[in-house]
């Protein structure tokens, strides 16, 4: 799989959010124009240079963590393109978590290409959550209450 082509295939997040012209196109917008970082993420620098997403717009994991990496990426100066999932599944297949393609996947990239982390779908604390069957984070994780959470996992991962 060659990854520089598959990145230069995607798009930049404000063509992503055009591909739909509806609510879900607002709702992206506005969690991209209400992200508010703390001083550590605005200083933030990365060993990352690329930053490869395989996501949909119509997926809600997608509408909480797409737009956070569209901005922190801005933020940190690092090329940022998505791909849709559909049409993509076999370029995804070593990034599966469990066998499955899930999205958000963010693949970071060197100067190289080369990969240097991924981060799937959901924050840790999300996934804990929903291994214990409790769904009771499913309004606050879409209303913003865990974007710290993602913020934090995003940065750490970037600077390995």
């Amino acid at each position: 799989m060659d990854l520089k082509q598959l990145f230069y295939n995607g798009v930049s997040f404000s063509e992503f959010v055009k591909s739909e012209n509806n609510e879900i196109t607002e709702r992206l917008k506005s969690r991209y124009d209400n992200i508010a970082f703390d001083g550590t993420a605005v200083n933030f620098k990365s060993k990352v240079r690329y930053v490869l997403a395989f996501a949909e717009n119509w997926c809600p994991d997608c509408q909480v963590s797409v737009p956070i990496m569209a901005k922190l990426c801005d933020v940190a100066k690092i090329d940022f393109k998505i791909l849709k999932r559909e049409g993509y599944e076999e370029e995804m297949e070593p990034f599966y978590e469990d066998g499955k393609a899930k999205i958000p996947t963010f693949v970071f990239l060197d100067d190289s290409f080369k990969v240097v982390g991924t981060w799937i779908e959901r924050p840790k604390v999300i996934k804990e959550l929903v291994a214990k069957g409790d769904n009771s984070y499913r309004r606050g994780y879409i209303n913003g209450e865990y974007d710290k959470d993602i913020v934090n996992e995003l940065m750490e991962m970037m600077s390995r």
